[in-house]
């Protein structure tokens, strides 16, 4: 989550599926300019548990702007290991971006939507993550 007065992104734990959350705490670092930004876990739709929901996996994908002091250059981060590190990243735009949002694709992409400028002009992109591995 976004913190206002540290720049750098926090997290919070649900021990029961999402009724409350503990204490917010710095995580790993990830620049954030006092911006919005996305973490997910990556999941596609078929990969599905005996109770019928998504799968848990430790892969986790983090969109946000690759500046601390700048809401420039959007930036999408691969974490294997559920967000203790985040080694592999990639630029989605340079210049300036904003607000973003991820979701994975029923064909296993990661769409990206996010904002553009001061304009508000708002752009979806989409890649795999054997192209996020390669960059």
């Amino acid at each position: 989550m976004r913190h206002n007065s540290v720049r750098s992104r926090h997290l919070a734990t649900s021990t029961d599926g999402g009724v409350t959350f503990g204490a917010a705490t710095a995580g790993a670092v990830l620049n954030d300019p006092l911006c919005n930004a996305d973490e997910l876990s990556y999941l596609t739709p078929a990969q599905r548990g005996s109770n019928g929901a998504p799968v848990r996996t430790a892969t986790a994908l983090y969109s946000g702007n690759a500046h601390a002091s700048a809401r420039s250059d959007l930036t999408v981060r691969l974490s294997t290991d559920d967000g203790a590190t985040w080694p592999t990243r990639a630029l989605i735009r340079t210049g300036t971006a904003g607000y973003s949002t991820m979701a994975v694709l029923a064909n296993g992409q990661v769409g990206v939507l996010y904002e553009i400028g001061d304009t508000g002009g708002i752009v979806f992109a989409r890649f795999t993550l054997d192209w996020l591995r390669a960059a």
